[in-house]
């Protein structure tokens, strides 16, 4: 295993708010600020040793930003905190630096607030276990950033979509007819908990920072111009079908359902995984890895990983197909229900499963999230060593 990079951190405090900045060692320019938002009365600065937060890091050059006690509170107050570790670090860039937000419960409304109070600088926000209600009236930046918000069924009370529904399908209805690139989703079986859902949020902010972070920004100079994103570039999923044994999903420029009902993504790899998450009555599941594994854990570039599936809710099945976002790496045409990926390359995995029966039935598993961190170069050469 490769030697774990070292990390430098700085508290700013202010009245009951405590922020903590996290900085890759050795790292000479910092491109951007994973925002972690701490849940009411809990504390997020700690959370970069989390390994899908921790790569997330190493992968884009960005710092990682917890807190605790900060809950939808004045964006002056975060902007003061950040010149004082921007001055505290040496990394005088902070105060430009674009955001790739998420949080759960009350650190859901902190990425919310970023995206209120920062829309040019938000890169995409993955709001989990709490609304999107709008502070400001929103406008074309904040159409223009791409959203996600993910809750429990269960969440607020029970329901067809939870008890979310009912605040968040009447911001969609309003804004998606309008190019607001959000969508929304309840987990089925989940109430107001952590249980993985950074098997989405973590491939979203991944994938926006690639396609939004321009080639040549230069965050030393001067806020960063985010590239927009064209919402026929997109892929969009029916908020509808999510309880018809397999939520419909298609290329923005090809959907034909309610607009006002429909959930906004990236790309085809994150309709796949949004479509595996949000369908309800799924007889497959992924026993292992398990979704949260990805929390301690991470795999090396060019391991391989075991995809062990629970099929017994699925009887009879004819067909298997493993999934690593949009891209089908595995078929199965009789048991057992097991897959071996190999060669992995560095950055987030998320697989699923689609299951055929011979009614030509075709039914999802659950995602599971998969981060694979890229060998140093004195690590392969070491693994060269070993070679005979």
């Amino acid at each position: 295993m490769p030697k774990q990079a070292g990390y430098k951190s700085y508290d700013y405090t202010e009245a009951d708010h405590t922020f903590r900045l996290v900085v890759p060692e050795g790292l000479a320019v910092v491109r951007g600020i994973l925002a972690v938002g701490p849940y009411s009365g809990g504390d997020s600065r700690d959370y970069y040793q989390q390994a899908w937060y921790r790569e997330f890091l190493h992968v884009h050059d960005f710092a990682f930003l917890g807190a605790k006690g900060f809950y939808l509170h004045d964006y002056r107050v975060l902007q003061t905190a950040l010149k004082q570790l921007a001055a505290d670090s040496g990394h005088p860039e902070l105060v430009h630096a674009p955001y790739a937000a998420t949080g759960f419960s009350a650190g859901g409304g902190f990425a919310r607030r970023l995206l209120m109070g920062a829309p040019d600088r938000v890169i995409a926000a993955v709001i989990v276990g709490s609304t999107l209600k709008l502070t400001v009236k929103p406008t074309a930046a904040h159409l223009g950033t791409p959203v996600c918000v993910i809750n429990g069924e269960h969440e607020h009370g029970k329901g067809e979509a939870g008890g979310m529904a009912a605040l968040l399908e009447p911001v969609l209805a309003d804004y998606r007819p309008k190019g607001a690139l959000w969508g929304w989703m309840a987990v089925p079986g989940v109430g107001h908990e952590f249980a993985g859902q950074e098997v989405l949020a973590m491939p979203i902010l991944d994938a926006a920072v690639r396609l939004r972070y321009p080639a040549d920004g230069d965050v030393r100079k001067g806020p960063v111009k985010l590239k927009p994103v064209e919402p026929e570039a997109g892929w969009v999923a029916d908020n509808t079908t999510w309880m018809s044994g397999l939520t419909a999903i298609a290329p923005a420029r090809d959907f034909k359902g309610d607009l006002t009902k429909s959930s906004w993504l990236l790309n085809k790899d994150l309709a796949f995984v949004y479509r595996a998450y949000a369908t309800y009555d799924r007889p497959l599941r992924i026993a292992s890895p398990r979704n949260t594994d990805a929390r301690d854990r991470v795999w090396d570039a060019g391991s391989s990983v075991i995809i062990v599936v629970d099929d017994s809710q699925f009887a009879g099945w004819e067909k298997l197909e493993l999934y690593d976002g949009a891209e089908k790496v595995g078929e199965l045409a009789k048991g057992p229900a097991q897959f071996i990926v190999e060669d992995l390359k560095a950055g987030y995995h998320a697989f699923s499963v689609l299951g055929t029966d011979a009614k030509g039935t075709i039914r999802p598993s659950d995602p599971v999230l998969v981060v694979v961190r890229e060998l140093s170069a004195a690590s392969q050469s070491a693994a060269g060593a070993k070679l005979p």
